[in-house]
């Protein structure tokens, strides 16, 4: 994260209109860190911050995709995702798990999503004429990323609340661990899609 976030600062006057939802998404994982691991030291349960956290994750992924399909899909398209998810994910907390517990349907749904807005997204590319080598597109590496961690951690996510329970300690710390591993290529790949937003300006 401090890579990406790094790189997003140094390349701030070049980023494109669409990467500026991704210093967004960066800020909003830094604050996320933050304000959980204040509360872990503090030792009052965070559990309730990712409830909060996914909805506002959700809503920047998919305006950053909106923004750079443009005319290419429906324009209904994000708003129909975005009422649809918002909506459950609100009543997923108030009806069915409650800030006390790891949202896995919500973080399901949302891992869902992203995975079908990253392939709509290299369809998008692939078919365009104009991004003839799609790996020096910022948009390719920012996508790459958003696919690998979510793809990756979709059954963790929908499990997570079990391995949360599970006794063997082992398990749990594979899981996060691979979760962590997964964090990580996101911003790698998330830093060298800022880094290779063009000198526009």
């Amino acid at each position: 994260m401090i890579i990406s976030l790094g790189v997003a600062v140094v390349r701030r006057r070049f980023l494109q209109a669409e990467l500026r939802y991704i210093v967004a998404f960066l800020l909003l994982s830094l604050v996320g860190e933050v304000v959980s691991l204040i509360l872990s030291k503090l030792h009052i349960p965070n559990l309730f911050l990712l409830h909060i956290y996914t909805l506002i994750e959700f809503n920047i992924i998919a305006l950053f995709y909106r923004r750079f399909f443009s005319n290419f899909y429906p324009k209904w398209l994000i708003i129909v995702l975005l009422t649809v998810f918002n909506s459950f994910a609100v009543f997923n907390t108030l009806f069915l798990q409650p800030l006390t517990v790891f949202n896995t349907y919500a973080r399901g749904l949302e891992s869902l999503m992203v995975i079908g807005l990253s392939i709509l997204c290299f369809y998008k590319m692939l078919t365009e004429l104009d991004i003839k080598r799609p790996e020096t597109n910022p948009v390719f590496w920012i996508n790459t990323g958003f696919l690998i961690y979510f793809a990756g951690s979709l059954i963790l996510f929908i499990l997570a609340n079990v391995a949360i329970a599970q006794p063997n300690q082992s398990l749990s710390l594979m899981s996060w661990g691979l979760h962590s591993c997964l964090f990580v290529l996101m911003h790698l790949a998330f830093g060298l899609g800022l880094w290779l937003s063009p000198n526009l300006r």
